[in-house]
């Protein structure tokens, strides 16, 4: 085997199948050092977490009762809330990437809204091709010709 060549750490003991299928293919994907496979091996098992929460919620109420017997939404509902916003934490901190989206190229919730709101009403001409400008010599003399020589 050469050194270039990268051979991605087992699974830690313990991940169900959710946890071990996020750490298989973060990892084909990914190439992290320790620190990162310290977060990548607490987003797994935040998944596992949320699946065994999920199963207890499918299988108990939506609604307990609350202090006072009042009618109270499952303590569950916001633990998996917590754990899910944790782990979607974890994996940007990663460097996940959406689909759609390349590497180092993180689009804002903003940005993303925005994008989807001019496609809705604009369509295709909602990203019209900006014509790319280079410095190349003949592009400049070209352009110092149109406007006779005033542009340097």
């Amino acid at each position: 085997m050469s050194d270039d060549e990268y051979t991605p750490p087992p699974a830690p003991d313990g991940l169900r199948e959710r946890g071990l299928r996020l750490w298989h293919d973060t990892l084909e994907e990914l190439e992290l050092d320790p620190d990162e496979l310290l977060l990548l091996e607490e987003a797994a098992r935040l998944a596992d977490e949320i699946d065994t929460m999920g199963a207890a919620l499918d299988a108990g109420e939506l609604l307990s009762k609350g202090s006072r017997g009042q009618p109270v939404a499952n303590p569950l509902i916001r633990e998996i809330r917590g754990h899910r916003l944790a782990l979607s934490r974890i994996l940007r901190q990663l460097g996940a990437t959406r689909p759609g989206e390349e590497s180092g190229e993180r689009s804002t919730p903003s940005q993303r809204g925005r994008k989807a709101a001019l496609s809705r009403w604009h369509g295709d001409r909602a990203a019209p091709a900006r014509p790319q400008w280079s410095s190349s010599p003949a592009v400049l003399d070209d352009y110092r010709q149109a406007f006779r020589g005033d542009a340097s």
